[in-house]
């Protein structure tokens, strides 16, 4: 198991194997690889990496700090266990950037821009258009995840259609 540090919203590994090997976090230039919140909860749950620290009080702490966090951790866990590579999706306005099975980031486009929400939350149709067009625009489709209340994800695909 390695070992993380807490700085903040992240995780710091000194290695860069959990990217090589599965592509997490992202490289710094020590050599390392810094984890977002989401990829660090995930790997403290699969007991890959230890900060000093239970599952549940990272999680609490992420959650105090970081907006829609227990929806996005959600959505984050169910594809990430499907096979699905997932990194931010902050400079595209939506939570994650979804790479197909087998992809690399870097080396191929993600397929998704990923919505998080609660099955309760309202949108409109207006929030809805700009999602559908910030994905058109950088040639991906909207995957809205639906976390219900037992934390069960339903996903919806959003796309652009020429008549």
């Amino acid at each position: 198991m390695e070992k993380g540090t807490l700085i903040g919203n992240k995780v710091v590994l000194s290695t860069s194997s959990l990217f090589d090997r599965s592509v997490f976090g992202t490289l710094n230039k020590q050599g390392g690889i810094e984890l977002s919140s989401e990829e660090a909860l995930y790997l403290v749950e699969k007991k890959k990496i230890d900060v000093g620290t239970s599952f549940d009080n990272l999680r609490r702490k992420f959650n105090r700090s970081n907006k829609n966090f227990e929806e996005r951790y959600a959505v984050f866990r169910d594809l990430r266990n499907r096979g699905y590579i997932l990194k931010s999706g902050l400079k595209f306005g939506c939570d994650f950037r979804v790479y197909d099975k087998g992809s690399r980031p870097g080396k191929t486009h993600a397929k998704w821009l990923v919505f998080s929400t609660k099955e309760n939350a309202k949108s409109s149709w207006k929030e809805m258009s700009g999602m559908a067009r910030v994905a058109n625009s950088t040639k991906k489709n909207v995957l809205v995840g639906i976390v219900d209340s037992e934390n069960g994800v339903s996903y919806f695909e959003v796309s652009w259609r020429r008549p």
